[in-house]
């Protein structure tokens, strides 16, 4: 009789107990939702005056847990410890809440564990503690760091590779914003310290994976370099450069060791400045692999200038007089030569440049041809020179070679964006759709279509009105206005949108 009591309150007690427990279901967005549609799942069971909250994964793996006051989804108001955990059951967060605001201790982990943040959190909001960054080449996290929080803001800061008190820098911030930067090397040796506001600062750059020294400079009060070196992945010196009060050099050398260029200064007393006199002047990349530049001196004066591409390979040689160029020679990656651009009255006269994406030919002074390309190597645009030298006719194409427009440009007519003059033809699917003429930016008869940042425009010419339409991406319309053509001439262009440029047929990628 007694086992039989037993059974009948123990099966009371489970009654009690799942009924009490209550399940709600939400999305993704943590909406709620069906149990079909659901991604994670609630379940509730009171505790005293408050409520235990357990969030799971559609999968069943606990989300977070922690008491509340208020269990309204998004608005819970949370009552002691809380812990959320990774789609893997590791600890994601564990935070201490009072009446739904974090009060004392909080600590977050990354998926592997470690510890990310170890802070303590203030009646008034703010916290103390530390936030730690771990290195991670592949999301580029080239270092380890840990950052000291006093009411919120940083006050230290501590970059480093593997061992904390190995090769490093760290950053002290003060109350007033003042900071102390001090440079170490390897093991640990203090190469020097920055302060700010100090007539003298120095600058200390590292190389990741391991971190060694690539840099280090001294700098004087107006941003001049006193005296700095540069070495090399392999620890070789790359470049030294010291200034005295006499004179001053920088030397360069070559990954092996080998010295391959020297460039002497001159001080001048007057102005406190370094003037280059003679020798080479070696740029270096980014980050010190590649050679960028190389600027020949003689005399104080540029004699020749050479321009390297990201592999390192020559790309343009200027020959300089009196430091005005003379001719510029331009090379293909293999190195054969693609042109020689000659000058006369220090501008462009014969041959063709290649600056960027953009390709100009010049003969005997006059611009014949420019073809633009977009970064795909494709052909974006071309500008030619008709035979009459009257005017350029112009071909735009889309990124995938589509044809867009085609314009006659007089030429030497208002020169400038904002004065474009041309007649214009649109293309739609390789069809001639809409005719325009244009004259210093001011749309004098037709339509035309044009790509805008948001959508597009049209604008038509109406009599004394020019009609504007703005579409949105999706080609809805948007707006309609009209705007009289002819505006006083203390109007900017970019206060009048019914204005045309010559850009404005180039903006479509």
């Amino acid at each position: 009789m007694k086992k039989l009591f037993t059974s009948a309150l123990f099966a009371l007690v489970l009654s009690i107990n799942v009924y009490a427990q209550e399940k709600t279901y939400f999305d993704e967005n943590w909406e709620k939702t069906t149990q079909d549609k659901m991604e994670y799942y609630r379940e509730t069971t009171p505790k005293g005056k408050l409520t235990l909250i357990k969030d799971f994964y559609k999968d069943g793996k606990l989300q977070m847990e922690g008491l509340a006051s208020d269990i309204t989804p998004n608005s819970e108001v949370f009552d002691g410890k809380v812990t959320w955990y990774t789609p893997e059951g590791k600890v994601m967060t564990i935070t201490i809440f009072s009446n739904g605001k974090q009060l004392g201790a909080s600590q977050s982990y990354d998926e592997t564990g470690r510890l990310t943040e170890d802070v303590s959190y203030k009646a008034d909001g703010t916290f103390t503690g530390k936030m730690f960054v771990y290195k991670d080449p592949e999301n580029e996290y080239f270092y380890n760091s840990v950052t000291t929080y006093e009411n919120s803001l940083p006050v230290k800061t501590i970059v480093y590779d593997e061992d904390i008190k190995g090769i490093r820098y760290e950053t002290i911030t003060s109350k007033d914003g003042n900071y102390e930067t001090k440079y170490y090397g390897e093991k640990g040796k203090l190469i020097g310290t920055a302060v700010s506001g100090a007539d003298e600062s120095l600058l200390v750059d590292y190389y990741p994976n391991p971190m060694r020294i690539s840099k280090i400079e001294k700098y004087k009060s107006d941003g001049s370099v006193k005296e700095g070196v540069i070495y090399a992945k392999n620890g070789k010196l790359l470049q030294e450069q010291k200034n005295s009060r006499k004179d001053g050099y920088k030397t360069t050398y070559n990954e092996s060791g080998k010295k391959i260029g020297h460039l002497v200064y001159q001080y001048n007393k007057e102005n406190d400045t370094f003037k280059p006199m003679d020798g080479e002047d070696y740029q270096l990349n980014y980050d010190y692999t590649q050679i960028s530049a190389i600027d020949i001196y003689k005399n104080a004066s540029i004699i020749t200038s050479k321009s390297f591409d990201e592999a390192g390979k020559l790309v343009s040689e200027k020959t300089l007089k009196d430091d005005v160029t003379q001719e510029i020679k331009y090379y293909s990656p293999e190195g054969s030569l693609k042109s020689t651009l000659t000058y006369k009255d220090e501008m462009p006269y014969n041959g063709t440049s290649y600056e960027g994406l953009t390709e100009t030919q010049y003969k005997e002074g006059v611009v014949v041809n420019i073809k633009m390309y977009n970064e795909e190597k494709k052909l974006k645009s071309e500008k030619k020179l008709n035979s009459k030298q009257t005017a350029y006719d112009a071909t735009i194409y889309d990124s995938k070679g589509a044809l867009l427009y085609t314009y006659n440009q007089p030429l030497n007519e208002d020169e400038g964006n904002y004065f474009f003059t041309a007649q214009i033809v649109q293309y739609v699917k390789g069809k001639p759709t809409n005719k325009s003429s244009v004259k210093s930016g001011i749309l004098q008869t037709g339509k035309i279509k044009l790509a805008t940042l948001n959508g597009s425009k049209e604008l038509e010419r109406n009599g004394k009105w020019v009609l504007l339409k703005l579409y949105s991406t999706d080609g809805k319309l948007i707006q309609e206005t009209k705007t009289l053509a002819d505006i006083p001439e203390e109007y900017s262009s970019t206060e009048n949108p019914a204005m045309l440029s010559e850009d404005d047929l180039y903006y479509f990628d």
